[in-house]
């Protein structure tokens, strides 16, 4: 099962990364072929989705291979990062039938905010958000790049669980979604 995990912001100083790269390593555990996506590797300055750039393509092909797909970013002003929106928007239809787990970091509400946006996001893109997980004060949850706290391990584990269980499930689906994409590439 292939699962790609993005990093949903680009700022210096972030504490969502130590989250993201030990969620990337935890799916390696569970014998997932995981991949981390960093959105600074794709900051686009516009969302045309007509035009597409190098950039674009990447995101896109790395879309058409996930079997699951997890979002990991920190809550901004109640929702979540631009550079996050933008890439999202770049790509549609890849995303159908997608189970998605959504992980939010944040010091003082854990991201309950942006986990209502991005679930609206997500089901609007034709994804399945499947799970989260909340983090809150990262910076005493790891020490290092290593995650001390054991509850917080049980419920990535759980979330990793429940999106294989619904990438199996939406396998199918996702296949015809993809091969109808193929299809209609092939007549441009």
């Amino acid at each position: 099962m292939r699962l790609k995990i993005i990093l949903g912001t680009a700022r210096g100083g972030r504490k969502s990364e130590k989250v993201a790269k030990y969620i990337t390593e935890k799916a390696y555990e569970l014998g997932w072929e995981a991949e981390l996506i960093d959105v600074k590797d794709y900051l686009l300055c516009y969302t045309h989705r007509w035009k597409i750039t190098p950039e674009m393509e990447l995101y896109r092909k790395k879309m058409l291979e996930a079997d699951a797909l997890i979002i990991v970013a920190p809550e901004y002003n109640g929702s979540y990062p631009g550079e996050l929106k933008v890439l999202l928007d770049t790509i549609f239809d890849e995303y159908e039938a997608l189970p998605v787990g959504i992980v939010t970091v944040s010091a003082v509400t854990g991201g309950v905010r942006l986990l209502q946006e991005l679930r609206l996001a997500a089901v609007n893109y034709r994804m399945l958000p499947v799970g989260q997980v909340l983090f809150y004060n990262v910076d005493d949850l790891f020490e290092g790049d290593e995650l001390k706290d054991e509850k917080y391990e049980e419920r990535v584990e759980r979330l990793l669980k429940t999106l294989e269980k619904y990438a199996k499930a939406l396998k199918p689906i996702r296949g015809e979604v993809r091969e109808k994409l193929r299809r209609e590439e092939e007549h441009l």
